[in-house]
């Protein structure tokens, strides 16, 4: 550092000034840097961001043989066993207490001829079933005013497993079997893809009480 000498007109050399400088300096990026680094500590990681917009959703259903809701949530000890062995992973960790569910909008249950998440359920909270026609997610629900079929659309019939749904060509709509419905969410998904807006929501067949 230097500083300027009047009566000669020469810079002279002031190291005191200079560290003095130097150190102000250093401490203004210092702080800089430490601010920097708490900020990006609270920011929060892509798994707890995650986890956080699961926790903000709704519409889910419980897996395949779910007990009674209060039932459910006594039995369940949040292991994830059936979460792991989902082999389409759609079931997820929800934020009621960390339990498993599907969010058949986003995947829906593709309903394993051997349900390998019942199975590997230790605490019943899971119990075994014969067949796909005995699983009772949640029942799908037509909206009038958003379906398409009047247009031609009928891509929920075809993708429906049980054949609960059909096209009833004298009201232009989608009818639901409620008595072959077992909410597994393909109608919901499949509506979404190819409209704009989902015409078709299963709701579930028990009340969650969230």
């Amino acid at each position: 550092m230097a500083a300027s000498d009047s009566s000669s007109g020469k810079t002279v050399s002031d190291p005191d000034l200079g560290r003095r400088t130097f150190l102000r300096q250093s401490m203004v990026s210092l702080g800089v840097t430490v601010q920097e680094f708490v900020k990006h500590c609270d920011t929060p990681t892509a798994e707890e961001t995650k986890k956080t917009k699961v926790s903000e959703k709704t519409g889910w259903l419980r897996p395949p043989g779910a007990v009674p809701e209060g039932l459910f949530l006594e039995r369940c000890t949040q292991c994830g066993d059936c979460i792991d062995a989902c082999p389409y992973d759609v079931i997820v960790p929800l934020a009621v207490q960390e339990t498993p569910g599907i969010f058949p909008g986003e995947a829906p249950c593709q309903l394993c001829e051997d349900f390998p998440c019942i199975e590997a359920c230790e605490t019943d909270a899971l119990i075994p079933l014969k067949n796909i026609h005995e699983v009772s997610m949640g029942v799908a629900k037509v909206s009038r005013n958003l379906c398409t079929a009047g247009n031609g659309c009928n891509a929920c019939v075809s993708k429906c497993p049980t054949g609960a749904i059909s096209m009833d060509f004298g009201a232009f709509l989608v009818a639901v079997d409620e008595s072959l419905c077992v909410g597994c969410g393909s109608c919901q998904y499949i509506c979404g893809t190819v409209n704009d807006r989902a015409a078709v929501r299963v709701v579930p067949r028990i009340s969650f009480n969230t």
